[in-house]
């Protein structure tokens, strides 16, 4: 959604902004790990069907581990 257009229906009507919180978090299976709470994370979402893809914030995340 990236481009601005939707890939589950094909719209260009989306939003974008951004998730923030203390108590969010991922842990990866594979051997790359992120020590902490991710703190934020960018949303896109189709206003028509509701599809939503979230981004982690990589350029402000601290905790990243490789």
């Amino acid at each position: 959604m990236k481009k601005r257009k939707c890939p589950k229906c094909g719209s260009e009507n989306l939003d974008a902004g951004h998730i923030i919180g203390e108590r969010i978090g991922y842990e990866s299976d594979s051997e790359c790990y992120f020590s902490g709470p991710m703190r934020e994370f960018k949303v896109h979402v189709c206003l028509d069907c509701g599809y939503t893809e979230l981004y982690l914030d990589v350029e402000n995340q601290e905790n990243v581990e490789n």
